[in-house]
């Protein structure tokens, strides 16, 4: 279930898009009204030197009326004043300026309604409509076409309607003017407004889409490794799991039960903190994979989600790396803040996958493999070391001349035997002997 802090962040986002397109919308205004006063510059060029500049009445209405009102949305949304009722008014007021500029500019050149579509500022509906599809609202989008229309039919019908006799034309403009073509202009002019209505449909359709997979991303997150989070979102084998070779690490902080008597809950839960952030930077060096957290102890798989042929040595680097890490931090507190680890490092095949429903689910690694690489951390406690691992880790990373057989005896609760290893070159971080974690084996 979506949380009420998750949820209101999404409302917050949604409204904050609209607000930046229409900050855009306005900005573009004020670039389509620059651009087409071009043409009352360029007409001196094409016209006699001592002709005067005709500045056009409808023209500069329609220019001024187009910039002024990208002002006055830019100078709304500066102060927070913008609301969402307001793209309805800005909407409504370019219908009125089209109308309005239309019917001038026919009236000043003596044209009857035949010559509808001779007027610029018919052309800008399909640029207002475009520029417009930028606010993602189809219902404002559906509002604009209709307005747009009926300006063209109110202007159409205002002004008087000539037959073909009395145009004083030439057959073919005639024809081009005629009604049927203009009507077909005025559906393209509702096509388009249809069409930008479909794209934004669209595109407000693959948003929350978008949305709700990054939700659900997010929610997967919570639970599953994040090496693993988008192998789950792309196909169903996690789900299904499957079994491969993996080097596994187990550490655990030692003593840890003595610790949290002695300590008060706040350094408690500072030393866990530090135990865990020393673990994460670690695993990170060495490309591992937290599978979890168990209480004071640690579950790293390496070989996941796609298995290497150094999984084996980037396992028993990162367990040397922890050590590492642990002995600098000892060396900058207090000894009571001092803690110390167990370590146990196996190699073998396992099942991994995503066990669990949609409210709650859970990387896991199943197998026997696991159950050795628990006792071989058990085991440090027994042989006074902080790391061990088994023969067929050390095997697989080449490094026999490294460690030395610490154990060829089974290990607790199981028959058959296993060789321990240890490190030939001492380890400084020492594992004190007694009562580790409380994680069961």
């Amino acid at each position: 279930m979506e949380s009420p802090a998750r949820r209101l962040t999404t409302l917050k986002s949604i409204p904050d898009a609209e607000i930046e397109a229409e900050r855009t919308l306005a900005v573009l205004r004020l670039f389509c009204a620059l651009v087409l006063l071009t043409p009352h510059f360029v007409e001196p060029l094409f016209s006699s030197g001592l002709a005067p500049v005709r500045w056009q009445v409808p023209s500069v209405l329609s220019l001024s009326t187009l910039s002024l009102s990208g002002l006055v949305a830019l100078f709304l949304i500066s102060i927070g004043k913008f609301s969402s009722w307001m793209r309805y008014v800005f909407a409504f007021l370019d219908a009125a300026m089209l109308a309005a500029v239309c019917y001038l500019s026919l009236t000043f050149h003596g044209l009857s309604g035949n010559w509808i579509f001779a007027a610029p500022v018919t052309w800008a509906i399909p640029l207002l409509l475009t520029v417009g599809a930028l606010r993602y609202q189809p219902v404002i989008q559906i509002w604009s076409t209709l307005l747009f229309f009926s300006a063209l039919v109110l202007v159409a019908f205002v002004l008087p309607w000539e037959d073909g006799e009395q145009l004083a034309v030439t057959a073919g403009v005639t024809t081009l003017f005629s009604p049927l073509p203009s009507i077909a202009r005025v559906c393209l002019i509702v096509l388009t407004g249809l069409a930008s209505v479909v794209v934004m449909y669209r595109s407000r359709a693959l948003l929350r889409r978008a949305r709700h997979e990054a939700y659900a991303t997010s929610e997967l997150s919570r639970f599953l490794p994040p090496e693993i989070v988008p192998l789950v979102t792309e196909s169903d084998e996690w789900r299904q799991g499957r079994k491969q070779v993996v080097a596994i690490l187990f550490v655990d902080i030692r003593n840890s039960t003595q610790m949290a008597e002695g300590l008060d809950p706040k350094a408690m839960s500072k030393l866990i903190r530090s135990f865990r952030s020393i673990v994460q930077r670690a695993s990170r060096t060495h490309g591992g994979v937290i599978d979890k957290f168990i209480g004071d102890g640690a579950l790293l798989l390496f070989g996941v989600p796609h298995p290497s042929e150094d999984d084996a040595a980037r396992s028993l680097n990162c367990a040397r790396e922890i050590l590492r890490l642990i002995e600098e931090r000892n060396a900058s507190v207090e000894v009571a803040d001092r803690f110390s680890v167990g370590i146990g490092v196996h190699r073998g095949k396992v099942y991994c996958g995503i066990v669990g429903d949609d409210e709650r689910r859970e990387f896991t690694v199943i197998g026997d493999a696991v159950n050795v690489a628990s006792r071989i951390e058990q085991a440090t406690k027994q042989f006074h070391m902080p790391l061990l691992a088994s023969g067929q880790v050390v095997e697989a990373a080449n490094e026999s001349e490294l460690w030395e057989i610490t154990s060829s005896e089974p290990l607790r609760g199981r028959q058959q035997s296993i060789c321990l290893m240890a490190p030939k070159v001492p380890v400084s971080v020492q594992v004190t002997a007694g009562g580790g974690g409380d994680r069961p084996a």
